[in-house]
């Protein structure tokens, strides 16, 4: 799980703890607007990790340099909210202050989103929509071209 946001107060709904009152207030404000959101539900995998022998050398416990075999982890990305509308999954991520990964994982998975889209579109399997919000105000824009979605793909 990551770590604490910074300036953020966590808050709960029910049995959900949300990170932020602002994750909560979205959380809300989607239910009240008939959409069924999940918290932290999905983990995108943006770069898979292996395991590398013999390659990567660096200071071992004696301050000497030395063989680090360990496995390099995978780069993931959990959106804080993800729940479909018609043939869309729908993904919001809400914003107050940025830590310094996330402009880079969030190139990534806009990239691996647009991937998954190309091939969605061939095959029929719903298209995915991002949408980053910052505010109250935003959110609601954002539920606007969410409804206006419903009615765009009525060939499927």
């Amino acid at each position: 799980m990551n770590k604490k946001i910074l300036n953020a107060t966590n808050s709960a709904i029910g049995n959900i703890s949300f990170k932020s009152k602002l994750e909560a207030s979205v959380y809300k404000t989607l239910v009240e607007h008939g959409f069924s959101p999940q918290y932290e539900s999905q983990r995108f995998v943006l770069w898979k990790g292996s395991k590398i022998n013999d390659i990567y050398y660096t200071k071992g416990s004696d301050g000497h340099l030395k063989a680090d075999n360990s496995k390099i982890r995978d780069i993931t990305y959990t959106p804080d909210f993800i729940f479909k509308v018609d043939n869309y999954v729908i993904i919001i991520e809400v914003k107050g202050y940025e830590n310094d990964v996330f402009p880079i994982k969030k190139k990534l998975f806009i990239d691996l989103l647009g991937t998954m889209n190309n091939i969605n579109s061939v095959s029929g399997e719903p298209l995915y929509k991002y949408f980053e919000i910052f505010s109250k105000r935003q959110l609601l824009e954002a539920i606007d071209e969410i409804n206006k979605l419903k009615n765009d793909r009525k060939d499927w």
